[in-house]
């Protein structure tokens, strides 16, 4: 008979890895990074946590 396969994804271990907060390695704050579109159109990942 067919068995159920058990999933390759260790889902527990990636929630547990995307609630850690990740610390920027410039400026040591919390990384926070938006994109931004310039007036030409080229689209940019902008770091706000160091900014400041």
């Amino acid at each position: 008979m067919a068995e159920k396969k058990k999933s390759k994804t260790d889902v527990a271990a990636r929630k547990a890895n995307k609630s850690v907060s990740n610390i920027c390695r410039i400026c040591g704050n919390k990384v926070e990074v938006v994109m931004s579109v310039s007036p030409t159109g080229k689209k940019r990942m902008r770091r706000l946590c160091c900014e400041g």
